[in-house]
């Protein structure tokens, strides 16, 4: 017997099984929205195929054989299936729900995605996350998720996506590093120097400082895809970072990190969310592309101008000795 699935076979006990329930062809007819001619060579075709009588018709009832009956346990059955299937996709495609599997870089825990997440599943309870955290590429079509956060331009042509808004980007570098190896002069001037390169956000060994400037950078003690590794070397000295400003602010305002070149790097990093194509047909896809559309948006990140940083670290400073003298 041949393990191939008879698509009409299907087809037949499907109508096989209406023409039961309902009692009759016409009735089954109208169901499946199809003539009673149709429906009769339905039966005819699965009554062929498997060798055995399964109605017996009369002029005003229809009645089921033996092999009829037992027949009808399991084709009412795959009708049931279809049935449910039918509205569990329906529903998919317009009610939020079911596991929603999404890939997000290391660093977005420090703008607050992981925070926004929670506030989703409060508005949306018949979803449930699957939240993976790499700075990897992931293949989005074969490795199972349905969408995913992307720093920088969007690495597969066959994706949709939709961009959530821009981060500034900053050079900046330790205190003992600029102590030792000075700061650069301009932006030719970072071949001469020790530079992390990170994989993730740009292509190795360049950093586009500018729309119209890309800055070849080939020395350097690390190379990682991790925004979060080059942040922690760049404050053990290793050299120096071209990071996004949100990730580093804190850290230039206490001092523990120094911008340089300033005056010259202008570039503005896209956050966007990556999907397949077909997948924003899905409700749960496309309520969770809206709801972080708007988050995103609304949520502030650092990026007090420096020198209005230091200012405020030098208030705080001067409180502080205030209260100290006082105490004296």
């Amino acid at each position: 017997m041949s393990d191939k699935i008879e698509i009409g076979n299907v087809v037949s006990m499907i109508s096989f099984a209406t023409v039961v329930r309902t009692g009759s062809f016409s009735a089954a007819a109208e169901e499946l929205n199809c003539s009673k001619a149709a429906v009769s060579r339905q039966i005819a075709r699965l009554e062929t195929s498997i060798g055995v009588k399964l109605l017996t018709r009369t002029t005003r009832q229809i009645a089921l054989t033996a092999a009829g009956q037992e027949m009808y346990l399991r084709c009412a059955r795959i009708l049931d299936e279809v049935n449910e299937t039918s509205q569990l996709m329906g529903g998919m495609l317009t009610k939020p729900r079911g596991e929603l599997r999404v890939n997000a870089p290391v660093v977005t825990t420090l703008f607050r995605i992981t925070a926004m997440i929670p506030q989703f599943l409060r508005q949306y309870p018949e979803v449930r996350v699957h939240l993976n955290l790499s700075d990897s590429k992931v293949d989005l079509l074969n490795g199972g998720f349905d969408i995913a956060f992307w720093f920088g331009d969007p690495y597969d042509a066959s994706l949709d996506f939709v961009k959530l808004r821009s981060f500034e980007m900053v050079v900046c570098a330790s205190p003992e590093y600029l102590k030792q190896h000075g700061k650069p002069k301009d932006p030719a001037d970072l071949k001469n120097h020790e530079c992390i390169m990170e994989t993730h956000l740009f292509r190795p060994g360049e950093w586009r400082i500018a729309d119209d400037q890309t800055v070849r950078v080939s020395r350097g003690p690390l190379i990682s895809n991790s925004v979060r590794t080059s942040h922690e070397a760049a404050l053990a000295g290793i050299g120096l970072a071209f990071l996004p400003r949100f990730v580093v602010a804190d850290d230039i305002a206490s001092g523990l990190l120094v911008p340089v070149l300033t005056s010259d790097v202008s570039a503005q990093l896209a956050l966007y969310l990556i999907f397949p194509k077909a997948h924003y047909q899905l409700a749960k896809v496309r309520t969770f592309v809206d709801f972080m559309s708007a988050a995103v948006t609304n949520e502030p990140v650092a990026t007090r101008p420096i020198n209005a940083a230091a200012h405020t670290v030098k208030k705080r400073v001067a409180a502080i000795t205030r209260k100290a003298a006082s105490a004296r």
